[in-house]
């Protein structure tokens, strides 16, 4: 017993010695899409099956912003198609313009949300949600990771976070981990968050609140997409891509 327990100190302080407070890490978003178009219409030809949008974390042991990396972002997806009775269709999707931005030493967070052509700021405390450690480890960008399964909850989620960057930071609304959230699954793959890259260095000037939206708080902001969601006769709350369709 002594043995084994001397064994998990070393590897707990080999952890701790190598441990990041500090960092940039770029991640991969993949949403399955889900398209039902109302009665015998065919979905437009070369309309993709998924979205993928790329995304940054800056973070240190004050703050972190979670954000879209414009540099590799295609941007929106517009496919134009000509119908056989000269009718023209044009189908917008639109990427998520979305940030969070967690304040470790107040426990608050701001998210900045783009809905429905709307700005917002979501204020609010930072809350732990309820997560059942697995005892699973894999490696991750050569950092080791463990499994959490997210509990009640509606959807199904599954995340890997790693101890040696011992910032209780991740993607979307995933934080408050004891480490870096480096990869999301949620609902058996449907949509999946994947850390590509872990920068040691990150500057501190990208960390910034944002500042430009309306400030709501997060039950007025569910309030107004509910009541949305209903008015266009749509279910659930889930992560949403928006896509307009046109005709001419």
């Amino acid at each position: 017993m002594k043995k084994i327990l001397f064994a998990l100190t070393v590897i707990f302080s080999a952890v701790l010695l190598n441990a990041q407070n500090a960092g940039t890490i770029t991640y991969t978003e993949t949403m399955k899409l889900q398209l039902n178009f109302e009665g015998n219409m065919p979905p437009p030809p070369g309309l993709p099956t998924e979205h993928v949008n790329h995304t940054i974390l800056y973070f240190n042991d004050a703050a972190s912003l979670y954000t879209n990396d414009e540099s590799k972002n295609e941007g929106d997806i517009n496919i134009d198609e000509i119908s056989e009775d000269g009718g023209r269709m044009i189908l917008r999707m639109d990427a998520p313009q979305n940030e969070v931005y967690c304040d470790l030493k107040n426990k608050t967070v701001t998210r900045f949300e783009d809905f429905m052509q709307r700005k917002f700021l979501v204020e609010g405390d930072m809350k732990t949600l309820n997560w059942k450690f697995t005892g699973n480890q894999k490696m991750i960008l050569n950092y080791p990771c463990m499994e959490a399964v997210l509990q009640d909850s509606t959807e199904k989620v599954v995340i890997w976070f790693s101890s040696a960057l011992p910032v209780s930071v991740g993607p979307l609304r995933y934080y408050g981990l004891p480490g870096v959230v480096l990869e999301v699954n949620i609902n058996d793959g449907q949509e999946i968050i994947t850390a590509n890259e872990i920068n040691k260095k990150v500057d501190a000037s990208k960390i910034k609140k944002p500042k430009d939206g309306k400030k709501v708080t997060q039950e007025e902001f569910q309030k107004i997409v509910d009541e949305k969601m209903k008015e266009m006769g749509v279910e659930g709350d889930g992560h949403q891509i928006m896509i307009r369709i046109e005709e001419d």
